[in-house]
């Protein structure tokens, strides 16, 4: 009967441990600058040794780093990820996640963050890209590239 109720006590105080994540819009580092129907674009700032709250990732995006960072990448299930990043360096990053970026600078780290908000259409998509065939036309003949 004890461990019941001591359990039961803390039922709530584990509940409270346990990591919320918050939609990107709600996170504080994160400020939305710019948004309709094809992109979202998002000023952040993470101050020095700071982290930002587990925040969702919904769509692909792509970021531009605005200075020179050192950051940690944690996704929720994986190890964490410790990156070092230069001013202007850009990646582009699948979505559908729930991160933490901790700032291990002394300077804030600042980037540019823009959502492709209609990434599932564009992968189902055809490609307005000819495909490659390696047959090349020029005047007075043709080419035809194996490999």
């Amino acid at each position: 009967m004890k461990r019941a109720l001591l359990l039961f006590l803390l039922i709530p105080f584990l509940a409270a441990q346990t990591t919320s994540e918050v939609e990107i819009t709600s996170e504080p580092s994160h400020h939305l600058a710019l948004e309709n129907e094809y992109i979202r674009v998002f000023k952040v700032e993470v101050a020095p040794q700071a982290s930002t709250l587990t925040h969702r990732h919904r769509h692909d995006y792509v970021f531009v780093t605005l200075g020179d960072a050192h950051v940690s990448n944690e996704v929720e299930g994986k190890p964490p990820v410790d990156l070092k990043l230069t001013d202007g360096e850009t990646h582009f990053v699948p979505g559908n996640f729930a991160h933490v970026a901790k700032n291990f600078s002394d300077q804030p780290f600042r980037n540019v963050t823009i959502e492709l908000m209609q990434d599932e259409k564009l992968r189902q998509t055809p490609s307005h890209w000819p495909e490659e065939s390696g047959e090349k036309t020029f005047p007075g003949g043709r080419n035809k590239f194996f490999l």
